[in-house]
């Protein structure tokens, strides 16, 4: 029987020729990017889980707020900007004091960004042996772009520059401490939290690149899993220097292997990785000055090696790596 992850899974089954009137130029990517004849569109859709995406007791406030923050990013990876979204929810009971709390989240966040709920659905989860499936949540958000623009994961050339913005691997962090396998000093416990219960979508930075970057992802599955997504899609390799990458203060008190754990593997960050031209460097820097975001150069791209992805010390020592991005179907 033909295994592999969730990649795999979606090459296998869910990649096919092009047909019908909208097709899409992002197939593979953060966001389908259809040209409607109107207009360009960008569309993604996630489900998430509690239990999967949420620790089984999560905050339903955050579980709103994250649920629609990690779509919104989507579109960020894209470029667009955020019109609308569908949310489809299954429920294992109704209960209107959660209900109440995950509405006030998800909703606060629509309004901070302008995408507003046009419809969805509802339903009750599964009974297997008189246990319900867990809440299940699906939003599909749908992002403008200007004609003929929009990033994707392909168009990364040798010699182009990786940037990251703000630090990565903070929300791992969170989740290891929150698992009981890490500890935090305490005056960064509430500060790592927040980046994994309440991540900041990027999409003014993710607009302001659309004449800047040549593409990009968002990085949610971890840091070289999304740059290798890039990687894979534009036909190339990369270099990266460790000691560019940027981590916060709380990450850089943990010993250097729980640092590049966190940074380089883990996932939930919702920053953007994302390539640009040499002679683009000082308008990838004003983007992120005039957004209010902040942006770092970490390595370059090289020409394809199998799309690897090599991780450098100062001296120039490749970095070990204990662990691959997150994939849902990856075999143990």
């Amino acid at each position: 029987m033909p295994q592999g992850g969730e990649f795999q899974i979606i090459e296998r089954y869910f990649t096919h020729e092009a047909f019908g009137a909208w097709r899409s130029r992002g197939v593979g990517d953060d966001c389908a990017i259809i040209d409607t004849g109107a207009g360009r569109l960008a569309v993604t859709c996630d489900m998430m889980a509690l239990g999967t995406h949420f620790l089984p007791d999560a905050d339903p406030e955050d579980v709103g707020y994250k649920a629609l923050a990690v779509n919104l990013s989507d579109l960020a990876a894209a470029g667009a900007v955020p019109r609308a979204f569908f949310l489809s929810i299954g429920l294992p009971r109704r209960d209107d004091g959660w209900l109440a709390d995950f509405s006030r989240g998800l909703m606060r966040l629509a309004e901070q960004s302008g995408c507003a709920l046009l419809g969805g659905d509802t339903t009750r989860t599964a009974e297997v042996k008189g246990t319900r499936a867990p809440v299940t949540i699906s939003i599909t958000a749908m992002g403008e772009l200007p004609a003929g623009l929009g990033l994707t994961r392909a168009g990364a050339t040798p010699g182009d520059d990786v940037w990251v913005s703000g630090t990565v691997g903070d929300a791992y962090a969170a989740l290891k401490y929150r698992w009981g396998e890490w500890d935090l000093m305490p005056d960064a416990v509430d500060a790592v939290l927040a980046r994994m219960d309440r991540p900041t979508p990027r999409n003014a930075l993710g607009e302001a690149l659309l004449r800047r970057a040549s593409a990009a992802a968002d990085v949610s599955d971890g840091l070289l899993a999304d740059l290798g997504h890039i990687l894979e899609r534009s036909g190339v390799s990369a270099e990266i220097d460790w000691e560019a990458v940027p981590v916060s203060t709380a990450l850089r008190s943990m010993t250097i292997a729980r640092q590049h754990e966190a940074a380089l593997t883990g996932g939930d960050d919702y920053e953007l990785v994302f390539t640009a031209s040499p002679e683009k460097r000082d308008a990838v820097l004003e983007a992120g000055v005039l957004t209010g975001t902040p942006v770092t150069r970490i390595g370059r791209v090289t020409p394809r090696a199998e799309g690897r992805v090599v991780v450098r010390t100062a001296g120039g020592l490749p970095v070990e790596l204990p662990k691959a991005g997150f994939d849902h179907f990856a075999e143990k």
